[in-house]
């Protein structure tokens, strides 16, 4: 091998780890969830996933860097399912996931903690602000189809809609504790629908 390629080869250094990803990101998640963004650490991050400071800090610069890499990894497979082009099933299942994914998940342990968070500090604010518009595009996006479609009306407010279908939900979940069941979502759609 030559000299050239063995520098080429110290350049690009070990591949990343899977595994010291998933751990960090997973560390991230429960403290942030346990402390707060003011409590957490990179310190306490780096001994909860068993890596060192210098491993966290080559991926992630900022304890804000970090927490948003966490939060879309706890957002993924949390899309909403492949369209059916019937908008009340579309919006249904929709509906599903979203409830799925604050009852089942560490996202719902995490937006009490994040709401705490952006109110405290203005760049967390408009980073989550920014990450909740790309999440929340995809459901405007199965609204503006299914208007596309005729299936809503042309002047159908495709964001209004998207929070009479997600608001609610929040509501129980964070609010009044009340469950969130299949029935109550299909009725909440036929609502909204109506």
């Amino acid at each position: 091998m030559t000299s050239e390629a063995l520098k080429a080869m110290a350049r690009a250094g070990r591949p990343r780890s899977a595994e010291a990803d998933t751990a960090i990101l997973t560390a991230a998640t429960d403290l942030f969830c346990e402390l707060g963004y003011d409590a957490l650490s990179i310190e306490g991050v780096a001994a909860r996933a068993g890596v060192g400071k210098t491993t966290i800090y080559r991926r992630y610069p900022t304890k804000l860097d970090l927490i948003m890499a966490a939060s879309s990894h706890m957002s993924e497979g949390l899309a909403p399912t492949t369209e059916t082009g019937d908008v009340r099933s579309d919006l249904v299942a929709v509906a599903q996931k979203y409830a799925r994914m604050l009852t089942e998940t560490a996202v719902g342990r995490a937006i009490p903690m994040m709401i705490v968070a952006k109110s405290r500090h203005p760049e967390v604010a408009h980073a989550h602000d920014a990450f909740v518009a790309e999440r929340r595009a995809v459901t405007v996006a199965v609204i503006r189809r299914a208007m596309d479609r005729g299936e809503l009306p042309a002047d159908t407010d495709p964001e209004l809609l998207s929070d009479l279908l997600t608001g609610p939900i929040m509501l129980r979940v964070f609010v009044t504790g009340q469950r969130v069941t299949p029935r109550y979502l299909e009725r909440l759609v036929d609502s909204i629908l109506r």
